[in-house]
């Protein structure tokens, strides 16, 4: 595969970012809703992103990738706000924002920014915003950036290639060039993961490796986004592309040297009163609500015709709600509930009707006398789900109502709803006014996902689920209901299939363990690129991904070829059988071959055995990588914590064990020993000796054989087997490089 290399610098000098009056106003102004703590982690991650930006007051051709790693809902745009201010204190006159796909997340950032930068802004003239310009605008943009106070120029454009091509078309017109020079460019890429990467990167991979004739000059393709990307870049001679993103895996896993690859990443910290995957599916389950398997809605497979019970009352809880926490407690102003039941429009248009049905059915009826039959029994029904559902998680303390002083509010909470379609980029670029109604419903699918904000979200009721295996970054997006909700975190409840919340459970201990790889990681230049994942996940759509992608199952047992480094290996083994204490593995077997040691080690001292233990291809040193890294996250971050890992040292009487080998492949045909029934005691084979509570590593020293002429014939090896048990089964998912070199040998 080509890939074009922009002229570039990377002998980047250190740039140190300075405070200036931009970030102090900024900053004075989040001090009203960030205590001391969240403003100093706020500031830090900024400075640590801008550091890792060019420097655009040194005028020379030069460009950085850097990843920018947060939770969904967790701030992002305030961290891209500060990132604006610090740069512009600093010298940057122009910054560009790939504000998404669509126009209501454009119109979004937009507003953000002007409102947070311009119109709640005591310094004037500070910043020029410009949404989607065209070459028209090349005039006024010059005359800006010509204006004695120096304004930062802030260009926000919609994350489409024609948008994205006249941009690229407006740096290189000679009015901009002349007037920019090699001053630096801040380019923002929001939700980095989606649409800018190349869309052809996997069957441009396929085929450059399975075919005769594929050309690299004539046959690469770019999907059209990720082309115009690489032209905006080009056409910016000084220039740093900041990705941010809360799934970044598509990013970290793409080829290093795509141009659209990062270096460098910075994890930022969600404020105290996030409310997040931790909080639903760890701290809080119960706010998680199973829908039954026969009222999950499915296009093909379960087309319901009628409203199934769970959604009746998930609106019923959602109304509750509203009256007592916006118009008893009047602890916010408003309350809004998300369905999001299928990505075809016709269903969310079926749903749509059917919340329409019972809002217009209930308001009729609470219309009705006091004694009406109807009324009394909506009131009983109202009544059940309050006092079993809506105020489960309040005690006394809380100083909750009873129903009887609620129930005049629920009519308020009814008619006061708004009910809001949004399927199409007209319905998402209305504008909601949250404040003038205390009841939101919002009822859509794609255009409810990645980037947009359902402001004070309570209540969701999602069913979608796909009947395949799911991408991880694909479902997350969709967790709209992450966000900042302390205040009424317990009248929250999130409606999903079963399958889905073991997905979200799966991807909570994916994400925790990412975020934590990150961390422990000061580069991204030169580390192991791999993803942990459930078997019942995949990472991402695959086309973006390359084609030399590795899957390293850690499930059972698994035996490993260290089939290089043999006087390496047998000194790492040596020193570690003599600086740990071994003893007999029962039951003994009564044969040199069959009787074992074991010791049991600290995770640290498994780590450092591993660090040194070496393997001559890329599918064991994946192994062994990805190992050390889920022993680092199941000794520190996991719920299925350990402390120790079990070393078992196979037929330790034994001088070695006779091992058929292939020279070609530098593979052990069969390294465990089976069951045998021969002798005093039934043998149960080498794939039997193992503990259940804790990874095992077993110690084989074996004498390769083959019948064809090869230095190794007759050599004496160290090699080991793994094993993962159930409970720690897991997944990584890691990209072979196009030359790999061993980690060292004899």
């Amino acid at each position: 595969m080509e890939i074009r290399i922009l002229p570039s610098n990377n002998s980047q000098q250190e740039f140190r970012p300075e405070i200036g009056a931009k970030t102090n106003d900024l900053f004075s102004r989040f001090s009203s809703f960030l205590d001391d703590d969240e403003l100093d982690s706020l500031l830090n991650e900024t400075n640590h992103i801008l550091s890792h930006c060019t420097n655009p007051k040194l005028l020379i051709e030069q460009d950085v990738t850097h990843l920018t790693v947060g939770y969904v809902q967790s701030g992002k745009t305030m961290s891209f706000t500060s990132l604006t201010a610090l740069a512009a204190d600093n010298g940057y006159r122009i910054i560009i924002y790939l504000a998404g796909t669509k126009n209501n997340l454009l119109n979004q950032t937009t507003k953000r920014l002007t409102k947070d930068l311009i119109s709640d802004s005591s310094l004037n003239n500070a910043y020029k915003v410009f949404e989607n310009p065209t070459e028209s605008k090349i005039q006024e943009m010059r005359n800006k950036l010509r204006l004695s106070s120096k304004p930062t120029l802030l260009i926000t454009i919609l994350k489409h290639y024609d948008h994205i091509n006249r941009l690229a078309n407006i740096f290189r017109s000679l009015i901009i060039k002349n007037e920019l020079g090699k001053q630096g460019v801040l380019i923002i890429d929001d939700e980095a993961d989606q649409a800018s990467l190349n869309g052809f990167t996997y069957i441009n991979g396929k085929n450059a490796n399975t075919s005769s004739e594929w050309d690299e000059e004539t046959d690469n393709k770019e999907s059209s986004t990720y082309a115009s990307i690489i032209n905006l870049k080009a056409a910016i001679p000084n220039h740093s592309y900041v990705q941010y993103t809360a799934t970044p895996q598509g990013p970290l896993l793409i080829s290093i040297i795509d141009l659209l690859s990062p270096k460098s990443h910075t994890v930022l910290t969600p404020g105290k009163k996030y409310t997040g995957g931790k909080t639903y599916f760890k701290d809080f389950p119960d706010l998680v609500i199973n829908i039954p398997n026969e009222e999950v809605y499915h296009y093909r497979a379960n087309p319901l015709s009628d409203v199934p019970n769970s959604l009746k009352e998930s609106l019923q809880v959602y109304i509750l709600s509203v009256a007592l926490v916006t118009n008893y407690w009047n602890k916010v102003k408003f309350l809004s509930m998300m369905i999001h039941a299928d990505r075809q429009k016709d269903v969310s248009r079926l749903f749509h009707g059917w919340v329409s049905e019972l809002i217009e059915k209930w308001t009729t009826i609470l219309n009705l006398e006091i004694g009406d039959l109807g009324r009394i029994d909506l009131d009983r029904e109202f009544k059940e789900v309050y006092e079993r559902e809506a105020i489960k998680f309040y005690s006394s303390q809380d100083d909750v109502p009873s129903f009887d002083e609620i129930k005049p509010l629920i009519a308020d909470a009814i008619n006061d709803t708004q009910i809001n379609l949004i399927i199409s980029d007209v319905d998402a670029t209305n504008t909601i006014d949250w404040e003038s109604s205390s009841s939101h419903i919002l009822v859509g699918a794609d255009m409810l996902n990645r980037g947009f904000t359902v402001e004070n979200l309570a209540i969701t009721y999602m069913p979608r689920y796909t009947k395949s295996k799911s991408n991880a970054d694909t479902i997350q997006q969709r967790c709209r209901f992450f966000g900042y909700k302390q205040k009424y975190l317990k009248s929250c409840r999130v409606y999903l299939p079963s399958s889905s919340i073991i997905e979200y459970v799966d991807y909570l201990e994916h994400e925790e363990e990412m975020r934590t790889w990150l961390k422990n990681n000061n580069s991204l230049e030169n580390i192991e690129r791999q993803l942990m994942l459930a078997e019942k996940l995949n990472v991402t759509r695959k086309n973006i991904l390359p084609y030399n992608i590795v899957q390293t199952k850690m499930k059972g047992w698994h035996s490993m070829n260290a089939l290089n480094s043999i006087e390496s290996n047998m000194n790492v083994v040596s020193s570690f059988l003599d600086n740990n204490p071994f003893e007999l593995l029962e039951p003994q077997y009564n044969t040199i071959d069959r009787n074992h040691k074991i010791a049991t080690v600290p995770v640290e001292n498994a780590i450092d055995f591993l660090t040194k233990f070496k393997f001559g291809n890329f599918a064991d040193t994946a192994r062994k990588q990805a190992t050390i890294r889920y022993l680092q996250y199941l000794s520190s971050e996991s719920d299925l914590k350990i402390s120790n890992v079990h070393f078992i040292q196979m037929a330790y009487e034994s001088n070695s064990r006779l091992r058929n080998f292939d020279p070609n492949t530098l593979k052990i045909d069969q390294l465990f020993t089976g069951r045998s029934t021969a002798g005093t005691e039934v043998y149960p084979g080498d794939r039997e000796i193992k503990r259940e509570d804790s990874i095992c590593i077993q110690l084989h020293k074996v004498k390769l054989s083959s019948n064809q002429i090869n230095r190794l014939n007759g050599k004496v090896i160290y090699t080991i087997a793994i094993y993962y048990p159930e409970d720690f089964a897991t997944r990584y998912t890691s990209i072979e490089p196009e030359d790999f070199n061993f980690e060292d040998e004899d």
